[in-house]
């Protein structure tokens, strides 16, 4: 690895410090968190996806995805197990997408620039596009159809542009085009934007939260079931391309691996956002998920430190 745990901390903690400023500033925009979300979610991701998916290795391309969709959807199992234990404590469906939206974009490209420069960003950027073309048909029907209803919360999963960003990239990738050399530095700027402003949208609907609101018992089992389903499902899958595949090199594995102690992706509160639903639970989850995660990636990466991990 390049680089270790100072280098992650100085990646990722200023973006911790965005979520605070949007907490303190949340009640004199509320609208922001809305209108931020529709940026992020119908221009500046698509573009980020684009421009990572024509510079990201070919062979990781054909596996990753389909293998981090794969683990993203069969998270909604140990969510469903949870929800029918708790039954209107927590709403089944935000629960359901809390378990299978991991923020691999916002959360996770710092880390892996952090630990293996910016080439590893497309490793990451793979990553979130299975996880996010679960997350964004699927999982944002499932989040829409309680307060939308069936077909329009369907007919609005097949307008977020992801989907198509993503077939369009991959389009251009096999007729052979390249990223021009001229867009890198506005690509990796596009990146941090896109990390910034993902954070900011938690912390504007943190600020909607007041005290007595949540039940953090509730919250602590929550997350605790979730980071243990998804070490288990990440393990399971990395194991299963080891054996059967062996395209994904060790860095590779590293940063797949690191995913299962991501943070629930800020797309729940962006699509709580844009739909104008559980806010505040979307909120807290999201940024105690993230406190947990820094701990966790932290010390996971120190520990690959000490045994000489190499990438």
């Amino acid at each position: 690895m390049n680089g270790g745990v100072g280098d992650v901390l100085t990646q990722v903690l200023p973006l911790f410090g965005v979520i605070l400023l949007a907490w303190g500033g949340g009640k004199w925009v509320p609208w922001a968190p809305k209108l931020i979300s529709g940026v992020l979610v119908y221009a500046l991701i698509p573009l980020l996806v684009i421009d990572k998916v024509l510079r990201a290795d070919p062979a990781e391309l054909a596996v990753i995805p389909p293998m981090m969709f794969c683990v993203a959807a069969l998270m909604a199992l140990p969510a469903h197990w949870l929800s029918r234990r708790h039954g209107e404590d927590f709403d089944p469906q935000l629960l359901s997408a809390s378990f299978s939206f991991f923020n691999v974009a916002f959360f996770g490209m710092p880390v892996a620039s952090a630990l293996f420069g910016e080439t590893a960003v497309s490793t990451i950027i793979c990553a979130f596009v299975g996880t996010a073309l679960y997350g964004d048909t699927i999982g944002y029907y499932r989040v829409a159809r309680a307060k939308e209803g069936r077909a329009k919360a369907a007919s609005k999963a097949l307008r977020i542009p992801l989907f198509y960003a993503f077939v369009v990239a991959v389009t251009l990738k096999v007729s052979g085009v390249q990223s021009p050399e001229a867009v890198r530095a506005p690509a990796d700027l596009l990146s941090t934007l896109v990390s910034v402003l993902g954070m900011a949208v938690i912390g504007f609907n943190l600020a909607k939260v007041r005290s007595g609101e949540t039940n953090g018992r509730l919250l602590a089992r929550i997350l605790a079931v979730r980071q243990v389903s998804a070490i288990v499902l990440v393990a399971a899958a990395l194991g299963i391309e080891a054996l059967f595949v062996g395209v994904l090199g060790q860095r590779e594995q590293v940063l797949v691996g690191l995913i299962a102690l991501f943070p629930i992706a800020a797309n729940v509160s962006l699509f709580a956002s844009l739909l104008g639903t559980r806010e505040k639970e979307a909120a807290t989850l999201v940024a105690l998920s993230s406190v947990v995660a820094l701990a966790l990636v932290t010390a996971a990466i120190g520990l690959l430190g000490l045994i000489g991990v190499q990438g």
